[in-house]
């Protein structure tokens, strides 16, 4: 029943000891529940993170990519609601773009139908359409108009400014230059304007047009107040008389331009093809009947005095292929749409 005092001593634990080690084991317990915990929570975040990465990939897969994560997550949220999120807004991507595809967002236009058509007829009358050869002829027939208008121009004014000085100089840039500029730019045979789209030649047309326009009226102002400060009657020369048809046909070329322009708003009161007929035959005969009075206002007496019968003759033969060269194109334009015009209609 007894113990030795030896053997109490051996058996017995300080208190103070064993309070030290209960401590350390349940900190340690602690500490290792800790990093348990955190590897735990660190598996589980790269487990789930690899499942939304994977269920990023399209979310035709993202029923196979829930089931995963619910297996792995256990009862996380966290990761399935990313998914969702993630999935609806690449359904929501796919939705705006099959939404703002072209076959949906196009209207039932005809004016932007029109447009297009005229943008892909610019493409394909293009750069190709335009050879080194044409480009050469284009920069001769621009460079010789330039330099018969400019010759004119310096006999009017070499003597003396006076009121007819200005009569035969703004007649011959409005019609040799701005008009035939405005003629080539609409052709498509312009170099300088070719590479342009439908409208914007459009819009250097009825500009060039709309300056010479102005030349044109202050032209023939100055020509009738001299011939009535001169005391001598209008319109008894042939230059006179093909002058003022030359004018009156001009007008009734400027209205055929504004309802070609207005065309698509015109077209309950006339067909745009009859418009753009219209235009182009009185476009035609007025740039010829312009030639013909510049090259008639050569041979007159006031530009006898200082030129020789060569040089009237190089100034015709010169104005004359200016001519060929603007008005070929329109002219083969104007029979097409007579064809098309016959044909439609009968």
């Amino acid at each position: 029943m007894g113990k030795s005092p030896g053997e109490t001593q051996t058996t017995s634990v300080p208190y103070d000891r064993l309070k030290d080690t209960e401590a350390g084991s349940s900190g340690d317990d602690r500490g290792r529940g800790a990093v348990d915990r955190e590897e735990e929570v660190k598996s589980n975040s790269q487990g789930t993170a690899g499942e939304i990465r994977a269920v990023g990939n399209g979310y035709q897969n993202g029923s196979v990519g829930a089931k995963r994560v619910a297996g792995m997550g256990g009862g996380e949220t966290r990761a399935s609601s990313a998914e969702q999120e993630e999935l609806f807004a690449e359904y929501r991507d796919e939705r705006r773009e099959d939404h703002d595809s072209p076959a949906q967002i196009e209207p039932d236009d005809p004016e932007m139908n029109r447009n297009k058509r005229n943008s892909a007829t610019d493409r394909a009358a293009g750069s190709p359409r335009f050879s080194r050869k044409l480009a050469l002829l284009n920069v001769l027939a621009n460079g010789l108009m330039f330099a018969v208008a400019g010759f004119i121009t310096y006999h009017c004014f070499n003597k003396a400014m006076v009121l007819f000085s200005w009569h035969p100089s703004f007649m011959v840039i409005a019609y040799l230059i701005l008009m035939s500029q405005a003629v080539l730019t609409m052709s498509g045979t312009n170099y300088f304007t070719h590479r342009c789209n439908h409208r914007t030649r459009v819009f250097i047309h009825w500009l060039l047009q709309a300056v010479a326009g102005i030349l044109i009226s202050i032209a023939s102002v100055c020509i009738f107040l001299n011939k009535i400060r001169l005391g001598k009657p209008h319109f008894q020369t042939l230059h006179g008389i093909f002058g003022l048809v030359t004018v009156c046909a001009t007008l009734a070329s400027i209205a055929g331009g504004v309802t070609t322009k207005y065309a698509f708003q015109l077209r309950a009161y006339v067909r745009p093809l009859y418009s753009k007929l219209g235009h182009g035959i009185a476009g035609t005969v007025t740039y010829l009947l312009a030639i013909t009075t510049i090259g008639l206002g050569v041979y007159g007496r006031w530009f006898q005095e200082d030129n020789d019968a060569t040089v009237r003759l190089m100034l015709v033969v010169a104005i004359a292929l200016i001519a060929l060269y603007v008005i070929v194109t329109p002219i083969v334009n104007t029979v097409q749409r007579i064809k098309t015009a016959a044909r439609t209609t009968l």
